[in-house]
């Protein structure tokens, strides 16, 4: 008798505790990404730094490792952010 009343009373509160410790966890908020085309507009020479416009016609500024030209196409991906907008992970666009 007493492991039936165990069993009952165990099994919904190991439930509860899940789901009040699911609903108490840290709300964070993924970022959502999305890919995008840029090209490279300008490059800082001294700090290797580039300039990259969308054809949305945002503008970002990131460091690309690599042979990178101006005029080269990229291919992104735009991260929305709470504080920022930002690209990353850029790869060549054919």
């Amino acid at each position: 008798m007493l492991r039936k009343y165990l069993s009952t009373a165990l099994l919904p509160s190991t439930l509860m505790l899940g789901f009040v410790l699911l609903a108490t966890g840290p709300n964070t908020v993924l970022a959502r990404a999305t890919g995008v085309v840029a090209t490279i507009t300008a490059i800082d020479n001294r700090t290797g730094a580039a300039t990259l416009t969308t054809e949305a016609g945002e503008e970002f500024t990131m460091d690309l490792s690599g042979k990178w030209k101006v005029g080269n196409r990229v291919e992104c991906e735009r991260v929305e952010d709470a504080p920022q907008v930002r690209l990353q992970h850029c790869q060549p666009w054919q």
